[in-house]
């Protein structure tokens, strides 16, 4: 990531940390101007809430859609489907606790008080009322999470290869042997075969810039970061039932070859949501939003325009 400098300042009585890509002359300017405005701009900040400094970055003008990036991502993951989705709405993206520029979250991080955090998050931003929330794997766990507290402001949410149950026991026990490896100093071996297995068969050759993206991302991820991501995904809530009585639609993407959720399971439990779409990634693993783009930003547009 491009490095800029770093400068502290006090808007409306919230201490926010902005990382600046311009040039000086263009950071005074904007400190000049009004707070609201400078809250969504097209930067990235780093806002301090109860506890948790979150790295955020605002883009576009119109309905509002939050982007919540997954286990080993951070808000780079995003920068197409922002560019293309900011001409239109206004995109809020973020990097999650220990990933990113976003500090490490705290003991006993769990997504449901998070969800706490990222309503604090969106009255920081003075985004009131309803808001869409996109989020890919762990990030779906998170905006389940926002929905499930605040349904009431709930326009939309699109999940991106991110089950709606509980994790399993396989599941578990497969994060808890990766958390074992971490703690042993492995995350760079734990990487290198991971991160290309998110990917569909014949898929990583073919992306060679984006795997080179994803595995920057992952290297950001602090230890504590990644543990506590572990730890968070290991005791996340079933939301099946949940979803199956809201009336709010949700989008749900599942990739054929996805090899760290069982694509099957994804589709039937889609199938029980009576306000589900559903869309099926024939050629896409874990990373359909990367993998197959052009499908998943037309048929996402297409569903944020219909509501």
């Amino acid at each position: 990531m491009e490095k800029g400098f770093s400068l502290s300042i006090t808007l409306q009585n919230v201490n926010v940390r902005t990382i600046y890509k311009f040039s000086f002359r263009v950071a005074s300017h904007v400190l000049d101007s009004h707070p609201e405005t400078d809250l969504n701009r097209s930067m990235e900040q780093i806002i301090e809430l109860s506890g948790y400094p979150i790295n955020t970055k605002v883009e576009g003008e119109g309905p509002p859609v939050l982007l919540l990036h997954s286990y080993w991502g951070s808000l780079l993951l995003f920068d197409e489907m922002a560019g293309e989705l900011s001409k239109t709405r206004k995109v809020i993206r973020i990097d999650l606790p220990g990933h990113g520029n976003s500090a490490t979250p705290p003991p006993g991080y769990r997504f449901d008080s998070f969800a706490v955090v990222l309503n604090e998050l969106l009255q920081r931003l003075n985004i009131a009322g309803k808001i869409s929330i996109i989020g890919h794997s762990m990030g779906g766990y998170v905006a389940m999470a926002f929905a499930e507290r605040f349904p009431e402001r709930m326009e939309s949410l699109i999940l991106m290869h991110s089950p709606v149950r509980r994790a399993d026991d396989q599941s578990i026990n497969s994060r808890n042997r990766e958390a074992d490896l971490l703690r042993k100093g492995k995350k760079e071996l734990l990487l290198q075969v991971t991160v290309p297995s998110n990917f569909a068969p014949g898929q990583d050759g073919n992306m060679a810039k984006t795997l080179a993206m994803v595995m920057q991302t992952s290297k950001q991820v602090t230890l504590d970061g990644a543990l506590r991501s572990i730890e968070a995904m290991n005791h996340r809530n079933n939301y099946l039932k949940f979803l199956q009585n809201q009336t709010f639609p949700v989008f749900i993407i599942v990739g054929k070859h996805d090899k760290v959720y069982d694509s099957e399971g994804q589709l039937e439990d889609g199938f029980k949501i009576p306000c589900a779409e559903i869309l099926f990634l024939e050629h896409s693993g874990h990373m359909g939003f990367l993998e197959e783009s052009i499908k998943v930003l037309s048929r996402l547009k297409q569903f944020l325009d219909q509501i």
